[in-house]
């Protein structure tokens, strides 16, 4: 979360914390960072006259990405950008289904350069998984199964979404960088599901291990403890009572029971 002093003490000394995000000025529209960076995420390419407010507006692009991201319904995935660096985000797919059920696989994207321009983000796992698309040296990703090209209009949430869905669906005809891998899901699938299993339990255990990056947005994890958590579960899990007594009605003088409009006695 990102903390400002108010209006009455503004005078250029302001804090933020925890945000990648920096201000810019408006533009002569008058349309804010924000909006001007939805719009030209879709727009031809243009000469930048202004290297810095470039920049800025950049990563106001970055922003408008993970806004886009927050507002879809990505079940079990999680992502957040560094606080450090914009074009780094740190991610942790939980595996919901499947012959993957029960992994809990730590991954980075990193943003290319140019972004929103250039190849697909690249995707690294930091968990050692088992699987045709993930390379088993240096953890990487092969995305150009599901983007043969990465174009303008493809998001990170659907980089998401692909991220999902090949723990789910194993498709015996992706090229696969893991060869091991792929040979025995073809030809010994048994053995495949054990190694697959193995790397799943290996996931869970390392769940809590301390950070391998010092940043503040890096996720964790701890144990649970019944006198920390216990409260907050059951605020989850029990009913609201009385939720249907105090919610507001808004104005009536129709008289309950009754279709009559003005029927209640005191708008006679």
């Amino acid at each position: 979360m990102s903390g400002i002093k108010g209006d009455d003490s503004a005078d250029d000394n302001f804090k933020r914390q925890g945000s990648f995000r920096k201000l810019v000025p408006l533009s002569n529209n008058g349309n804010s960072p924000l909006s001007m960076s939805v719009k030209m995420i879709d727009r031809p390419i243009v000469p930048q006259t202004n290297k810095q407010h470039a920049v800025f507006l950049q990563e106001y692009n970055i922003l408008s990405e993970y806004k886009m991201l927050c507002s879809q319904d990505l079940k079990g995935i999680y992502v957040i950008p560094s606080a450090l660096n914009s074009f780094f985000w740190f991610g942790v797919q939980f595996i919901r289904q499947g012959i993957y059920k029960g992994g809990v696989f730590r991954f980075n994207i990193t943003l290319p350069s140019n972004f929103p321009f250039g190849d697909c983000p690249k995707v690294v796992f930091e968990t050692q998984v088992f699987h045709p698309l993930i390379n088993p040296e240096n953890g990487e990703l092969c995305t150009s199964w599901g983007f043969p090209e990465w174009r303008r209009t493809n998001r990170i949430w659907q980089l998401l979404q692909y991220i999902t869905k090949i723990f789910i669906n194993l498709d015996a005809k992706m090229t696969p960088v893991n060869q091991e891998a792929s040979v025995l899901q073809e030809k010994n699938f048994e053995t495949f599901r054990e190694r697959v299993k193995m790397c799943v339990r290996e996931s869970v255990n390392q769940v809590f291990n301390p950070s391998s990056m010092d940043d503040p947005h890096y996720i964790t994890f701890s144990p649970y403890e019944s006198e920390l958590h216990d409260p907050i579960k059951r605020e989850i899990y029990e009913p609201k009572q009385n939720e249907e007594e105090n919610r507001p009605l808004g104005l009536s003088w129709v008289q309950p029971g009754s279709l009559q409009p003005f029927s209640k006695p005191e708008m006679r």
